[in-house]
């Protein structure tokens, strides 16, 4: 249960288990090279995530107009309820402008600016590319 990183990369995992919000202190999920197409309403119970990488998966957006019979396929609550920061979506066969339509994406966004423009000292440079997506 204290469990903060899990690393199921290249498994060939198609989904990821509702049992997934179990894990209270996780802050980092990488679930790369998987076979994975959308992320459980569950995975927003995972009020300490702060990064999630879903590199080269298989999440897509067939149409923007989300509906039971077409969900978006991660939910508002991943974007609203954690403390997302981090979301690396490199490799799915969706856009950036899909993405930017998701309901709860303009908090992640907000949230992410605010910690990556606290983060930037010195003159460093932050990449502020959005996902990993073109």
């Amino acid at each position: 249960r204290l469990l903060e990183k899990l690393d199921l990369a290249s498994n060939n995992l198609a989904s990821i288990p509702a049992g997934i919000s179990n894990l209270v202190a996780l802050t980092e999920l990488i679930l790369d090279n998987n076979v994975i197409v959308s992320v459980p309403n569950e995975l927003g119970e995972v009020k300490k995530l702060k990064a999630l990488s879903l590199r080269n998966n298989y999440i897509q957006v067939k149409s923007t107009s989300f509906t039971d019979a077409n969900p978006q396929p991660i939910p508002a609550s991943v974007f609203e309820d954690t403390l997302l920061i981090d979301l690396n979506l490199h490799g799915n066969p969706m856009t950036n402008t899909q993405l930017n339509t998701f309901e709860g994406f303009d908090a992640f966004l907000e949230r992410r600016k605010k910690k990556k423009t606290t983060a930037l000292t010195g003159g460093a440079l932050v990449s502020m590319s959005v996902c990993g997506l073109e």
